[in-house]
């Protein structure tokens, strides 16, 4: 994007928030992707454990401690995923009020 007025630094470092903003996009859509994932495999283990609990006590006490070690990744990533979403609307706002603070300087610059 092309930020009128802005200087040439002022362009590189609105250029580089634009870059931060959009990392953490793909960031957050990397966490989604793997919680998908991860919930689907929680979902096959977890009906796994009527058949294995009358054939194997060992495994079914396997598949507990990995539903229940999912379960907590679950929630990381729930954190993690709000927690990039508060990075980018305060990425965003900053991005926005430097570019305001920009175009005002430059107006009043060459007025």
């Amino acid at each position: 994007m092309k930020y009128e007025g802005a200087s040439r630094e002022e362009e590189k470092y609105l250029q580089t928030k634009e870059s931060i903003i959009n990392n953490l996009y793909d960031q957050k859509d990397t966490e989604k992707k793997y919680l998908e994932t991860v919930e689907k495999l929680l979902e096959y283990w977890k009906s796994e454990l009527g058949p294995v609990d009358t054939q194997s006590k060992e495994r079914h006490t396997e598949l507990l401690k990995l539903i229940d070690t999912e379960e907590s990744t679950i929630n990381k990533i729930r954190k993690d995923i709000a927690r990039i979403n508060e990075m980018i609307d305060q990425t965003e706002n900053n991005l926005k009020k430097i570019q305001k603070m920009v175009t005002s300087l430059r107006k009043e610059h060459y007025s």
